[in-house]
């Protein structure tokens, strides 16, 4: 399995994306200096080719809305980040574009994006007191905004209402620690046709969520806003001993190999995980023959979650810098009437109007973690990181190979000679 980007496939969120065309960081439609002229923004995105005929639609819908800028989209096929890379390096950056969390710092200390602190202040059409705090975190670096978060989307806990009823297990709820969670997972953990092999598990984990969730829970964290490495502190090994009890030692998650081949939600929408942690937006209360209903993830110390959070980016190249920041602040309130979840608090109680396949307990289990759910800290090392991470910590911890405080220290070691790089 990949580290990072594997993460992106487990929500759902990039699938087979398509290039629709390539304008020149200019526009179409010039700069937009002269009086009364229309400026031409690219726009920049990813999705799959249901998501692209609908994005076009919000886009024009836009336009028709706007009398100083028109907005040409472009989709970049396959690897989006690499294909801005190199529009960037070639001088050929899209006005605005889409960029994930854990972007945003490597992009904003290079100068890449335009600092829109000054034009978000000054916008008495924008109130960046209704968004979540989390979110806007992850689009701001070194106390300036570089974007505006257009997707948030915590980690919730679906579950089969069937396995739970036949193991006479009682549904899981917003008061449920650690310690229940793995109770009723060993109750639901069972060989169904008695064979004398375990074909129906209580949950199942392979690097998803990302190890930073279990962390939280306990109190703990990876790397500190002020870029101190905390992986080691008793309160992250603790979160690490969560998270290799139910690895190895629980007998609750069917064995890795088995995962690889059959995949995680894949092996949950066939009826054989009793509880599963997915994206807020999956499908995964809605499959077919399944009875799904959902609630937010078990609490340790405190309540946490891990956030997919995306934010809408200016290049600090674009022509004009003030028409760019109104053509990204526009779609990106039109995207939150589209996506979910919103990061715009007020449009909590909207959810089921954009989303209206979503059950009731999701919507409440997601406006429920938006409250505490949480992106990584920003680093402008974030790539790197993640990559030690991976390959030092959560691989090793799914393999067996050390115990989380070793691993925890080994990999804390790791972090802090790289950025004291």
């Amino acid at each position: 399995m990949m580290k990072a980007s594997r993460w992106l496939g487990s929500l759902g969120l990039v699938s087979a994306l398509t290039i629709l065309g390539a304008c020149g960081g200019q526009g179409a439609g010039g700069n937009g200096d002269a009086e009364g002229e229309v400026a031409g923004i690219d726009f920049a995105a990813f999705g799959g080719p249901e998501e692209v005929r609908e994005l076009q639609a919000l886009v024009d819908e836009v336009n028709d809305n706007a009398d100083d800028y028109q907005i040409n989209l472009i989709t970049i096929a396959d690897d989006y980040y690499t294909a801005i890379q190199t529009r960037i390096a070639g001088g050929n950056a899209p006005d605005i574009f889409y960029l994930s969390q854990e972007w945003v710092a490597t992009y904003a200390d290079s100068d890449v994006l335009l600092d829109i602190t000054e034009f978000a202040e000054s916008d008495e059409d924008l109130d960046l007191d209704s968004y979540y705090e989390a979110p806007l975190e992850t689009a701001t670096y070194d106390g300036q905004l570089y974007g505006l978060p257009w997707v948030s989307q915590p980690v919730i806990m679906y579950y089969n209402v069937d396995l739970f009823d036949e193991a006479g297990v009682e549904y899981p709820d917003n008061t449920w620690d650690w310690d229940q969670f793995r109770d009723a997972a060993k109750e639901l953990t069972k060989d169904t046709n008695d064979d004398g092999r375990i074909d129906q598990w209580g949950t199942t984990t392979h690097g998803w969520p990302p190890t930073h969730q279990w962390i939280w829970t306990m109190g703990g964290d990876v790397i500190t806003e002020d870029g101190e490495v905390v992986l080691d502190s008793p309160e992250s090994i603790e979160g690490l001993e969560i998270l290799n009890n139910i690895l190895h030692d629980d007998e609750i998650i069917p064995a890795a190999n088995t995962i690889e081949q059959q995949g995680l939600a894949e092996m949950f929408k066939a009826g054989r995980i009793g509880m599963f942690m997915g994206g807020a937006a999956d499908d995964l209360d809605r499959v077919e023959g399944l009875n799904v209903e959902a609630t937010v993830v078990p609490h340790g110390e405190e309540k946490a979650t891990f956030n997919w959070i995306a934010s809408m980016v200016a290049s600090s190249k674009t022509e004009n810098p003030e028409i760019a920041y109104k053509a990204l602040r526009d779609m990106t309130e039109a995207i939150h009437t589209w996506k979910i979840v919103p990061p715009d608090s007020r449009l909590a109680d909207q959810i089921l109007d954009i989303e209206p396949r979503k059950t009731e307990s999701a919507v409440e289990a997601m406006n429920e973690s938006m409250e505490y759910a949480r992106g990584f800290t920003g680093h402008p090392k974030q790539q790197q990181i993640d990559t030690i991470l991976w390959d030092s910590l959560t691989s090793q911890l799914i393999a067996g190979n050390g115990t989380p405080e070793e691993l925890a220290k080994d990999t804390a070691e790791q972090l802090r000679d790289l950025l004291e790089e």
